[in-house]
């Protein structure tokens, strides 16, 4: 490999590969060639200095050392701004230096390199420093007319010896300011090449992107009317229960929370609400879980007693989602529910939960039945399901829910309505139509959510007797 070629690749050729951007490759490229340019044009400098006042001697080497700088921090750090502003630098001593030295009389040769200078910083470091290195200059020229002006009253330096550059070296700067500004717009087009490769990539991309979600959507959309379709509708539900209502608000598409209704016979039925863990896909999954099992248990295995069907959806839950103690790998997800079993003939109802409550109103009095403390499904101890058996008169309220509605944030304070103003609630609108009450429920939810996103899955099933 020619030799050059192997010192600059071993200068900044850790900086060219830490460099993703092609305007910071070109700037290592040229900052590189132009500090090499003025260590080789800055020997000339400094032989000549030799025999010359201490001052010029002293320039002389500063102005080569700090260009190793240069050097150096490319190699060592690969920080090419500090490595520009360490250029600059050296070439702002060279300027000063060259003034001085000349007493304030600045050549034909010198303007081009000063040119050049404001070139450099305008196209490497941006129009900030541009404008800077402008000002820099603007003073240097000031300073240098006043001088020569007034006679030398700033400064004057007897015996400076400095070679009188021949007219034709103005090509130099002429030259270089070409190379500089040639060397940009190349970099420029490169960079407009690699963007236009970019942004097609990323067109590419995005169309892909665009029409893997149109899939997704439109098959989670699908998956909604399955799950919509395994649901009982609310109007099934009325033609048994009229004095009803079911509030059911998924987060996602598809649904963690469901509910599931059964007419034992003329005088007797079972509704269940459902709280999946997780929500979207997951636990649109886990309804469909849960759904098929209850199908089993209470429709094909005619049981109908509470404690009995949760015992029984336990053990099968567990089973399916192969829940077993010697298992490392667990698959812990679970359900909550409410269950209640209406006798009309006995005016009466049987509760029985798994970590959620019943809420009944009697007489304008609010009574909570908790839940049993375990969950359906997941690995704990032997569980026991106990039943609540409460008598009703007419009009009396009974309410199930998820946790979505006390869940939700919102409010001044973007904080959960939490149940104990969900409780407040129910006991303000219990003696409404129950078409009214479900319509003042979603009135109160999207009034206290506001700007905020739904939390969770809310559902809400009322019934009056």
């Amino acid at each position: 490999m020619n030799p050059l070629k192997s010192l600059k690749n071993w200068v900044i050729g850790d900086a060219l590969a830490a460099a993703d951007d092609v305007f910071e490759k070109g700037k290592i490229e040229v900052l590189y060639n132009f500090t090499c340019l003025f260590l080789l044009l800055g020997m000339g400098f400094l032989f000549s200095s030799v025999h010359a006042p201490f001052v010029q001697l002293f320039l002389a080497i500063l102005g080569q050392v700090v260009l190793l700088i240069v050097l150096i921090t490319l190699k060592a750090s690969k920080n090419v701004l500090w490595a520009s502003l360490t250029y600059l630098f050296s070439h702002t001593v060279q300027n000063f230096s060259y003034m001085i030295l000349q007493n304030g009389n600045l050549s034909a040769v010198a303007l081009p390199f000063l040119i050049l200078y404001i070139s450099f910083g305008f196209l490497l470091l941006g129009r900030k420093w541009g404008i800077v290195l402008t000002l820099i200059v603007l003073l240097l020229i000031s300073l240098a007319l006043y001088n020569v002006s007034s006679g030398y009253k700033l400064f004057y330096i007897e015996g400076a010896k400095v070679i009188d550059a021949p007219a034709f070296l103005i090509l130099t700067p002429l030259l270089l300011n070409a190379y500089l500004i040639s060397e940009f717009f190349k970099t420029r087009n490169k960079a407009e090449k690699q963007i236009a490769m970019q942004q097609a990539e990323l067109a590419r991309n995005h169309e892909e992107l665009a029409q893997k979600n149109k899939d997704t959507v439109a098959s989670i959309n699908y998956a909604s009317r399955i799950q919509q379709a395994m649901l009982p509708t609310e109007e099934t539900v009325l033609r048994s229960i009229p004095l009803s209502f079911i509030l059911y608000k998924p987060r996602d598409i598809v649904c963690g929370d469901f509910y599931w209704f059964h007419e034992i016979d003329q005088d007797s039925y079972i509704i269940i609400c459902v709280d999946c863990t997780g929500h979207g896909v997951p636990g649109a999954l886990m309804t469909m879980i849960g759904n098929s099992i209850l199908n089993q248990v209470i429709i094909d295995g005619n049981i109908t007693g509470p404690a009995s069907i949760l015992a029984e959806l336990d053990t099968r839950i567990s089973g399916t989602l192969k829940q077993q103690k010697q298992k490392t790998d667990l698959v812990q997800d679970s359900m909550d529910l409410s269950l209640i079993k209406v006798d009309k003939k006995k005016k009466e109802f049987i509760f029985c939960g798994a970590k959620r409550p019943v809420i009944y109103l009697h007489d304008n009095e609010l009574s909570e039945f908790k839940g049993n403390k375990h969950t359906l499904g997941g690995l704990s101890e032997e569980k026991k399901f106990e039943e609540i058996k409460q008598s009703y008169s007419e009009d009396d309220v009974i309410y199930i829910f998820s946790d979505g509605f006390a869940d939700q944030f919102g409010g001044n304070d973007s904080k959960k309505f939490m149940i104990k103003q969900f409780r407040e609630l129910l006991i303000a609108i219990h003696k409404l139509p129950m078409p009214e009450q479900k319509k003042r429920l979603e009135n109160e939810l999207n009034s206290w959510k506001r700007d905020n996103s739904q939390t969770d899955d809310i559902l809400v099933i009322g019934i009056k007797f």
